[in-house]
């Protein structure tokens, strides 16, 4: 630390022993000059002489005659190369002698590093004058409770130092002292205190709580901050704070922060004009190229009919809505269709998400969507296009504060901005907003009433004709062994519940895979094994079943597909395999549901059924249950319960409906109704399972066949089952081509 001081205070002397022979020497070359003046030449003669002495370095010739002439130069004021600012010659001089006059962010670096060098230095001699620990240096910490229990009854304590400014203490204990245990001890230790004025009274009831005699007492001294550091401190954080405020003015003009306060308040959207070379690069995807959503492009392209033949409707007196909401669970294409709305229509398309809006600083919502609205007047007629659109459109908080939920005021406040700029005082014409979101429940009414999202267009999950012209658009893009309308069907028929995304991630897997194991084309094994990957997780070979583990599994999924095949309401059978997957499946049967969107009690009841199958086999078959029925039995609990809350399907509770998810609401029912709704679904549940049991017990022979047969291949198909325990009793459930009914025959 001493030789550290020795080396900063030799650089400072140095320092100033430059300084003050540069100003012996100014003063000696102009002495006609004032003192004021020549404290001028002298800042300007040292950096011109730092700049000279950089070009020297560099070997430049024109620089040493320069420095020479300049040496022998007279100081009359009349000279035609004197100036009063200190420079000699022409103008162009001290730039060709490389001077930092040139470029104003130079002399900036080379003052932010003086500035902080001398602050560090400050800081550093404030460090070493402050008494905090009396010079010392490698101090442990310790709470009161650790001072009165195991420090103080050692004995080893020589004094305790207190700084009430810090409301700290610092205990020293002796020189090689020790525990009670042996170890040794640290010699200080630094403790907080609550009260500096009760400290010294709590440590003489725990000295005499211990056994201390008076004469023994630990002695307890007081120190306070010296006056000369507390200046220090001042002179220190003032000349930072007036330092960086020099600075600030000197520089303002290099660094232009109105200009980064306005990037900061103006949004990050993108502006599409289709008129334009750029835009028409960009809005490449039209209608043609969504596949499926019917009823969504027919909705929006109205949209775009106004914008290119307004006075068609504006002669009936026909206004164009305001804005449109596209609504639907992920993946269904409302991006899509946003995009496909942009390259159609002739006016310019500004796009921005919903959470560029809400930041940190408070108000710049709003400033943004002002910064929005204000560009789209510019171009109208416009569309505005907000993705994700529930960042800022949250229900906000109702009148008693419960917030239940509303977003923050910042969220509130650019709501309210939105609100108005789409149907308030100053709102314009000409600007169509279209905003897509997934959670349309959680919006504020204000934004979705007419004048606003007049049109909330859904966009649901396709149908299979959908899904059928999806399969089309996606197989056309990648090569395989047939043509893709003999993949198409079968798969849209293979897939109810997939959206688009989904469908577009099964036809790459499939190209994928292809390429993976050095296909030139994509099969039909391809896509079955992409359309397992989606569903249940890639094969994991590596995870090793033990024989009794297998056995288990081969029954519980036999349970599932026997069930399923001898019942009259319930899906058609693909396949069942007991192949473990990586997303935690060790087996799994999969069905072909129907687009069907009534349900009659039988037909739950039969579902519940098939779902249990799988728990009733291994009770049957071993005598014991496993955790391996977790999942069945959470989807048989929820759809018990949907039956007796929500559908009214109970004889007891009757025709009543009641929300599903009232974990942290009011419930519109007392306890004793509760219970009631509990005891109906237990039963109703321990219906289904008695009868799945009971269908199992009758057809054992069935299921032993189908689980033996598992444990050979292992996959198990439609046709598999039928040839070994024959046709369904209730008919031929199969609504999926085979694919030997599919491909040609070879």
């Amino acid at each position: 630390m001493l030789r550290s001081i020795r080396t900063t205070t030799a650089l400072w002397a140095a320092l100033f022993r430059r300084k003050f022979l540069a100003h012996d020497f100014y003063c000696s070359r102009y002495p006609a000059v004032s003192s004021v003046q020549q404290s001028f030449l002298l800042t300007r003669g040292l950096r011109q002489s730092n700049s000279r002495r950089a070009v020297k370095d560099h070997g430049s010739e024109a620089n040493k005659v320069k420095r020479s002439s300049g040496r022998s130069g007279s100081a009359d004021r009349s000279h035609p190369s004197y100036r009063p600012d200190g420079k000699h010659g022409s103008e162009n001089e001290t730039d060709k002698d490389g001077g930092d006059d040139g470029d104003p962010r130079n002399e900036l670096v080379a003052k932010l590093r003086r500035f902080f060098a001398f602050s560090l230095f400050a800081y550093g001699i404030l460090y070493l004058l402050s008494p905090k620990t009396n010079g010392a240096v490698g101090f442990e910490s310790i709470t009161w409770s650790e001072f009165v229990n195991n420090l103080l009854p050692t004995g080893q304590i020589h004094r305790i130092v207190v700084f009430p400014e810090k409301d700290v203490a610092f205990v020293y204990t002796f020189v090689g002292s020790k525990s009670s245990t042996g170890e040794p001890l640290a010699s200080i230790y630094r403790m907080g205190i609550p009260s500096v004025s009760r400290f010294e009274s709590a440590v003489r009831a725990a000295e005499t709580a211990v056994g201390l005699p008076p004469e023994h007492w630990i002695p307890i001294q007081y120190r306070r901050m010296e006056a000369v550091n507390q200046w220090l401190t001042f002179i220190l954080v003032s000349g930072l704070a007036i330092g960086a405020y020099l600075l600030f003015r000197k520089f303002k003009g290099s660094f232009n922060f109105t200009d980064i306060m306005s990037n900061i308040t103006k949004g990050k959207y993108t502006v599409i004009d289709p008129h334009s070379p750029e835009g028409k690069k960009q809005l490449k995807i039209k209608f043609k190229d969504v596949a499926g959503c019917f009823e969504a492009k027919q909705e929006i392209s109205e949209f775009v009919d106004y914008l290119k033949n307004p006075n068609k409707y504006t002669k009936l007196g026909a206004k164009l809505p305001r804005g449109a909401l596209l609504t639907g669970p992920p993946g269904c294409g409302k991006t899509l269709i946003a995009k496909a709305l942009a390259a159609e229509s002739t006016a310019p398309f500004i796009s921005m998400n919903g959470t560029e809006f809400v930041e940190v600083i408070g108000g710049l919502g709003a400033s943004r969507i002002r910064g929005l609205f204000k560009e789209a007047r510019s171009r109208a007629p416009c569309i505005i296009y907000i993705d994700e659109i529930d960042a800022i459109g949250k229900k906000r908080g109702d009148s008693k504060g419960s917030g239940l939920g509303g977003g923050s005021n910042e969220e509130e406040q650019t709501l309210n901005q939105l609100l108005v700029e789409m149907d308030g005082m100053g709102s314009g014409q000409g600007i169509v907003v279209l905003g897509s979101t997934n959670r349309p429940d959680i919006l504020d009414k204000a934004l979705l009433r007419p004048g606003r999202f007049d049109r909330h267009i859904s966009i649901d999950l396709p149908t299979v004709i959908e899904r059928r012209e999806m399969f089309d658009l996606y197989l056309k893009k990648i090569k395989l062994d047939h043509p893709y309308n003999k993949y198409s069907q079968r798969l849209a028929q293979m897939t109810p519940g997939f959206t688009g995304a989904d469908i577009s991630n099964v036809v790459n897997e499939a190209a994928i895979r292809a390429a993976s194991i050095g296909k030139h084309v994509t099969s039909v094994n391809e896509l079955e094994y992409a359309l397992d990957r989606v569903l249940a997780g890639a094969e994991k070979r590596s995870r090793t079943l033990v024989e009794e583990e297998r056995e288990i599994v081969a029954y519980h999924e036999a349970g599932h597909a026997l069930v399923g095949w001898l019942l009259q309401h319930t899906d058609a059978l693909l396949k069942v395999t007991i192949i473990p997957r990586t997303s935690a499946a060790l087996g799994f049967a999969q069905y072909s549901p129907k687009d069907k969107k009534l349900f009659t009690a039988e037909e739950l009841f039969d579902r519940m059924c098939m779902m249990l199958g799988g728990r009733a086999a291994e009770n049957i078959k071993f005598g014991r249950i496993t955790t391996g029925a977790e999942d069945d039995l959470k989807k048989v609990t929820k759809s018990a319960y949907a039956q007796v809350k929500l559908y009214g399907m109970s004889n007891v509770v009757g025709t009543l409906s009641f929300p599903m998810d009232d974990d942290f609401r009011i419930k519109p029912y007392s306890k004793k109704f509760g219970h009631i709704i509990d005891q109906e679904a237990s039963n109703l549940v321990g219906q289904a399972y008695r009868a799945t049991e009971d269908l199992l017990r009758k057809n054992v022979s069935k299921l032993e066949l189908i689980a033996r047969e598992l444990l050979k291949k292992e996959v198990l198909n439609y046709d598999d089952i039928k040839n070994l325990i024959g046709k369904p009793p209730y008919g031929d459930k199969q609504v999926v081509e085979l694919v030997d009914n599919v491909l040609p025959k070879e």
